[in-house]
């Protein structure tokens, strides 16, 4: 990198993360990279254009960095040949959902496998509709920024969770992050930072708390749900989860149509990697406010869990954008922070 560029890189005001839900966008901005601080956070209404236009003026710079919400993203595993071309595999995503025709299609590989003397290749593919990335876009440039890029919920928050709460040794664990915002839930597995799964699922709605009370005044790695004796993650055998038994009194908080869905999540991950267990989840998303309804769901399907709250490693945060609802937002100001030019 030459001289000039560093020093532009440098000098340059860290990019905004805007960050679209089912019903509400948070614009959130940090400075600083070893010590970060809040610069701004704030939540503006989706239809509301002058609003968006208002908010950017609160903030250094006009770069952007978007995040599309679970709701206009397209997601799935598919096993094909390890020759094939892009064209044979939308073919096959068609097979499950039209909307892949008008779909771009960004893929990873997962696992290959040699069956019979067959290889094959595991993807996870996810497709934006370019109409929406399109639309998304001009909104955001007629408000007088500018977008340098969109990315979706599965890499935003794999990102956010790889720079707030990753430590060392954490490429050993296997974790499962559910972002639950409003009716659509994104359903990650990953090894360390690396996502290997990802599915998308509706969420039973029950009466969302809007507001986030914090279960512990303690600074952990990641807060964890209430009873939790330690922050220490032992690999999971067939012990009970840690810090989740009695929380929830009653079975009106348990989603059985979502932990069945959780399940067979499970399931395919355990046909792909049999000798790695899901060790933990961690909640995210304005749902995971609930943190009985996240502590049923936890014990439903026998693994310990957590609440992300990002704000403990941003300063100022606190009061503008403390919850699991701002988890995306805060990975993205602090993954990003190294491309503002």
């Amino acid at each position: 990198m030459g001289s000039l560029q560093w020093l532009t890189r440098r000098i340059s005001s860290p990019p905004i993360a805007v960050v679209y839900g089912n019903e509400m966008i948070r614009l959130m901005q940090t400075r600083g990279h070893a010590s970060p601080s809040i610069q701004g956070a704030v939540e503006v209404s989706l239809d509301d254009i002058g609003g968006i236009e208002e908010a950017l003026r609160m903030f250094k710079g006009k770069r952007c960095v978007v995040c599309l919400s679970t709701s206009d993203i397209l997601v799935q595993h598919i096993r094909v040949g390890i020759d094939e071309d892009e064209t044979s595999i939308r073919e096959r995503l068609l097979q499950h959902d039209n909307r892949w025709g008008n779909a771009e299609l960004r893929k990873l590989c997962v696992k290959t496998t040699n069956t019979s003397g067959v290889s094959k290749q595991e993807l996870l593919c996810v497709g934006v509709d370019r109409l929406i990335s399109q639309n998304i876009n001009e909104n955001i440039e007629g408000a007088g920024a500018e977008v340098v890029a969109i990315t979706v919920p599965l890499y935003a928050s794999i990102r956010a969770f790889d720079k707030l709460y990753r430590r060392d040794g954490d490429d050993k664990m296997t974790s499962m992050l559910i972002d639950m915002e409003g009716a659509d839930s994104m359903v990650m597995i990953a090894h360390g930072a690396n996502c290997v799964f990802a599915h998308r699922t509706e969420l039973e709605q029950h009466g969302v708390k809007s507001e986030w009370t914090p279960e512990t005044d303690s600074f952990p790695q990641v807060i964890p749900m209430p009873g939790a004796p330690s922050n220490e993650f032992d690999r999971r055998e067939e012990n009970e989860p840690r810090g989740l038994c009695g929380v929830y009194t009653t079975d009106s908080t348990i989603d059985t149509s979502f932990t069945g869905e959780l399940e067979r999540c499970l399931r395919h991950h355990n046909s792909l990697f049999p000798d790695r267990a899901v060790d933990r989840i961690i909640f995210t998303g304005t749902g995971a406010n609930d943190a009985e309804r996240c502590s049923a769901i936890a014990a439903s399907v026998g693994i310990e869990g957590f609440i992300a709250d990002p704000s403990a490693w941003i300063d100022g945060a606190a009061e503008l954008a403390a919850g699991p609802a701002w988890t995306t937002a805060a990975g993205m100001c602090l993954r990003y922070s190294e491309v503002a030019a």
